[in-house]
C-alpha cells in the first residue's frame, strides 16, 4: 500500500462501537447483579463491602458510561460517514470516467 492512500478498517469502527456497547451495557448491570446475591454471600460484611464498592464506583461508572457512549457514537457515525464518501466519490469517478470518454452524450456535441 503507498502512503498515499487512505485506509479505514470500517468493519473494525462498526465492531468497535459494538463492543462499546456492550461493555456500557454490562458496566450498567453491576447494580443488579450485585443485588442478586443479597443474602448469599453467608456475610453481612461482605456485602456492605459490595455495597460500599458498588455506590463508590457509580460516579467512575457515569464517566466511564458517557464517554464510552461518545465514542461507540462516534465509531459508528464514522464509519456511516466514510461508506457514504466512498461510495460518493464512486459515483463521482464512473461519472467522470463516462463524460471523458463521451458516453454521455456531452463530450460529442450532442
Amino acid at each position: 500500500m503507498t502512503t498515499d492512500r487512505l485506509s479505514v478498517d470500517l468493519p473494525g469502527l462498526d465492531s468497535l462501537a459494538g463492543n462499546l456497547t456492550s461493555i456500557r451495557s454490562a458496566m450498567n448491570a453491576t447494580r443488579s447483579m450485585l443485588e442478586n446475591y443479597r443474602g448469599q454471600t453467608g456475610s453481612t460484611e461482605i456485602e456492605d463491602a459490595l455495597d460500599d464498592f458498588e455506590h463508590g464506583w457509580k460516579d467512575g461508572r457515569k464517566k466511564i458510561d458517557e464517554n464510552a457512549n461518545k465514542l461507540a457514537t462516534m465509531a459508528s457515525r464514522s464509519a456511516e460517514t466514510l461508506r457514504q464518501a466512498d461510495a460518493d466519490l464512486s459515483t463521482e469517478l464512473v461519472r467522470a470516467s463516462r463524460s471523458a470518454s463521451g458516453e454521455e452524450g456531452g463530450g460529442r456535441g450532442d
